[in-house]
């Protein structure tokens, strides 16, 4: 009696050890630097893989006011002919599914660390505390055509999100809350060359010249 219940106990802690190791075998959380109100920001996908994939995918919940905007592959992390090919499909409920794959018959195999970054905007109406970024439905399907999923099932990154820099009242470069002549005047000495409080680029259009002089005329007559 006593040798089948050490047996049974042995069978467990074996089925055990390999689902752990199943569990852990294929992996993706997210990592990412503080965001600001306002701004873009980057989220990185990292992946702890032990085996062989041809394809990975996973579904990224962003919090409420965070909308995705690209997803791009992280340079030197694919083999050598992978040629790696991503795609990012937002749906409407601040969610977005990422498929990867490459190259059929070249595999990504024994990966640890960042593969992926998702850059996304920060809304600024957005309030400035701690946020949960959720990856979930992670698996990958291997060349063979077998399909592993994350054992974890859901992963939580808690995310800090910034006051950003507050919206200033567009064409006021000199700073008093009002868009007058005198802005008009720092546009011209900024034409001049010389430095300026605010940004002469009124427009927009990558140059200080003439066109921002009169778009900062059209905002004084109601325009914008």
């Amino acid at each position: 009696m006593k040798k089948r219940i050490l047996l049974s106990l042995a069978s467990f802690f074996v089925m055990t050890a390999m689902w752990a190791s199943l569990a852990d075998a294929y992996q993706i959380y997210v990592e990412a630097a503080n965001g600001k109100t306002g701004a873009t920001a980057e989220l990185t996908l990292n992946m702890d893989n032990k085996l062989a994939i041809g394809i990975w995918e996973c579904t990224l919940v962003l919090p409420e006011g965070v909308t995705y905007k690209d997803v791009a592959i992280v340079d030197g992390r694919y083999p050598e002919g992978y040629n790696a090919v991503i795609i990012g499909v937002p749906s409407n409920d601040n969610e977005v599914h990422i498929t990867c794959y490459g190259e059929e018959g070249v595999t990504l195999t024994g990966t640890k660390g960042a593969v992926a970054t998702v850059t996304v905007e920060i809304a600024s109406t957005v309030e400035p505390k701690d946020y949960i970024v959720t990856v979930k439905n992670a698996k990958l399907t291997e060349p063979n055509g077998s399909i592993h999923e994350d054992g974890k099932k859901i992963r939580e990154f808690t995310w800090t999100i910034e006051q950003g820099e507050e919206p200033g009242i567009k064409g006021d470069l000199n700073g008093d809350e009002k868009v007058d002549i005198a802005d008009a005047v720092c546009v011209l000495n900024a034409m001049a060359g010389e430095q300026v409080q605010g940004n002469p680029d009124v427009n927009g259009d990558g140059n200080v010249d003439i066109a921002d002089f009169v778009a900062i005329l059209n905002i004084m007559a109601g325009g914008e």
